[in-house]
């Protein structure tokens, strides 16, 4: 195994199992560079809409969990990063993983690794204009509404709003999504959120796939972009980055 490769990917947006997302996020996680990494990060949005402790998403996803399973078996250190569409998944973790076994976590988490400093999240704190989003997300991470998530909303009403909301939200953002304004604002809030202190920042959240070497301050900063369309992930292979074909 090497033992500096960092494999990630975000925004996969599995709907439904094995629809075509489905089948990209195993290509990814059954790749020999994955296979053959120590950090595994799947950095949020992995799942269109998981949320809560209920048993039908490891039902209907054995497979995918499983996978993951593999690569934690083999001693792999696996991240999942709750996104704005996957959230509040601790207790659903806890059944597959009793010991904690796949790193869950809804904030970025910093790790050393050969020298250097790897900022890794899913990616919307950097969205720092949107001023409405940060607070809806604000309000989605809170205690009542994790409380909600956890004991009162069902399983088939989630699944209801879920389907609604994705499907306003690609709507709207069909008619106002720039690509170059997104790639730009981004690069502009990473830089006001981690302020150079990370020599590289991995994220998603956006969908716009980006390298951006920053000089002053100096970090590196990776998105994947949207998986599904992009059809790549990326690889940090001894701080050289790339992005493999899926």
């Amino acid at each position: 195994m090497n033992s500096m490769r960092i494999t990630a990917i975000s925004d996969v947006h599995v709907k439904t199992p094995h629809d075509d997302a489905d089948r990209l996020l195993c290509r990814f996680l059954d790749h020999e560079l994955v296979q053959n990494s120590q950090h595994v990060a799947l950095l949020g949005d992995i799942f269109d809409l998981m949320c809560g402790p209920h048993q039908a998403y490891l039902d209907s996803y054995s497979h995918i969990f499983e996978k993951i399973d593999q690569l934690v078996k083999k001693g792999i250190k696996v991240y999942f990063f709750e996104g704005n569409h996957d959230v509040h998944l601790e207790k659903l973790f806890k059944k597959k993983w009793k010991k904690n076994e796949v790193i869950l976590s809804q904030y970025a988490v910093i790790e050393q690794i050969e020298g250097k400093t790897y900022y890794l999240s899913h990616g919307d704190e950097h969205e720092v204009d949107n001023i409405s989003y940060q607070k809806y997300k604000n309000l989605i991470l809170t205690s009542p509404m994790k409380f909600i998530a956890n004991n009162i909303m069902p399983y088939w009403l989630l699944n209801f709003l879920g389907e609604r909301a994705s499907k306003m939200s690609r709507k709207k953002g069909s008619k106002i999504f720039n690509q170059d304004l997104v790639r730009d604002r981004f690069r502009a809030g990473v830089t006001t959120t981690t302020k150079g202190q990370y020599d590289f920042v991995l994220g998603g959240h956006s969908h716009v796939k980006d390298l951006y070497l920053s000089e002053s301050p100096r970090f590196t900063y990776i998105n994947n972009g949207y998986a599904l369309r992009e059809k790549t992930f990326i690889m940090i292979d001894h701080h050289e980055v790339s992005f493999p074909a899926l």
